[in-house]
């Protein structure tokens, strides 16, 4: 059996990436903060962040080289490195302007680099419900662990880096699959629940692929 390691770091991911090994993140999977700053309607949370792409662009300048798939917003400017975009259709979802008579019940997730694995081609249209844990949901912007692992099945290498970690479901799926993981969060509150999360899982059997 490979021994699966997990490395967690509370505070700036710019401040760590530059003391980071070349070579020690095999793949990128996050959810940057980016375009808010503001505390949730319906949890209360606070978000950090900025109503910018200034931290996702240079939190991608120090990764570059290193394959990628990053979460974004229709409304954002996608990052340069893009080459492609997966879309994540979300049902249930239904927040926004109650005007329109449209919901925006999908996300674009941002592929960068290659090396992406892959038994089959399949659709860029992922469907994956947002709404099966909203009731107990422990950040604003939770993904669902089902998408998650799809997307870490198909990461090259066995290190997957979260340098916006938020509640850590990124790193609680990556230990699920028996992959390492690097994270990173400033906010001290998330980061105790993201390394609670991740710290159970590590206990839990683990899967290989999904």
């Amino acid at each position: 059996m490979v021994l699966m390691t997990v490395q967690l770091y509370q505070g700036d991911c710019l401040e760590f990436m530059r003391t980071m090994d070349a070579g020690s993140v095999d793949c990128v999977i996050t959810d940057p903060p980016y375009g808010m700053s503001f505390e949730s309607g319906w949890t209360g949370a606070k978000i950090i962040g900025d109503k910018t792409t200034a931290v996702r662009d240079e939190a991608l300048k120090l990764l570059r080289g290193i394959p990628a798939l990053v979460f974004g917003s229709p409304s954002i400017e996608q990052p340069e490195e893009t080459i492609t975009n997966l879309i994540w259709h979300k049902p249930g979802a239904g927040m926004g302007d109650l005007s329109f008579p449209w919901k925006p019940d999908y996300e674009f997730i941002h592929v960068i680099g290659k090396g992406f694995s892959h038994s089959k081609r399949g659709s860029s249209v992922l469907t994956f419900p947002w709404d099966t844990f909203r009731g107990d949901a422990l950040h604003p912007h939770q993904k669902p662990l089902p998408l998650i692992k799809y997307l870490i099945d198909r990461c090259p290498g066995r290190t997957i880096f979260d340098p916006f970690m938020g509640s850590g479901s990124i790193g609680v799926a990556a230990v699920q699959m028996g992959r390492n993981f690097i994270g990173c969060e400033i906010d001290p509150a998330y980061f105790a629940i993201a390394k609670r999360r991740i710290e159970i899982a590590q206990m839990q059997p683990r899967l290989e692929g999904i």
